[in-house]
């Protein structure tokens, strides 16, 4: 059932299987202070369904933020997500080298409570995320 959706951010949740689905919409003009609201409204929706599983798909994002910029408010996003019942995080990855380096790094460089997978495709992600 979807529990959000805007123009950047739709999230889809699946009481059954406990995941919360998250797509950023293909937008490349998205602002930092769009970036950090959307990533609040995960965070909140992620508390108010008690979600233990979440499902980034972020195939489509594009986001055209420089490393300094866009590193502190992803490790922000990935410490509040900590102090939720987030359990495990499934990223389905984007194209953007840039990108990936920088959540690998951010999710690498914190010693989290949460399990953190990157996957190519959705399937694998689901599948990983029920075990």
């Amino acid at each position: 059932m979807i529990i959000y959706n805007s123009a950047f951010l739709t999230l889809d949740f699946d009481p059954s299987m406990d995941i919360l689905s998250v797509t950023m919409q293909p937008m490349s003009d998205i602002l930092v202070p769009e970036i950090n609201r959307s990533f609040a409204i995960i965070v909140e929706n992620a508390r108010n369904y008690d979600i233990k599983r979440l499902l980034f798909d972020a195939r489509e994002t594009r986001v055209d933020v420089q490393e300094e910029v866009f590193a502190p408010v992803l490790t922000q996003f990935v410490l509040d997500l900590a102090a939720t019942r987030v359990q495990k995080v499934a990223r389905v990855s984007s194209t953007s080298v840039f990108r990936e380096h920088v959540v690998r790094k951010v999710f690498n460089n914190n010693v989290l409570p949460i399990q953190f997978e990157s996957f190519s495709e959705i399937e694998p992600a689901i599948e990983w995320l029920k075990h």
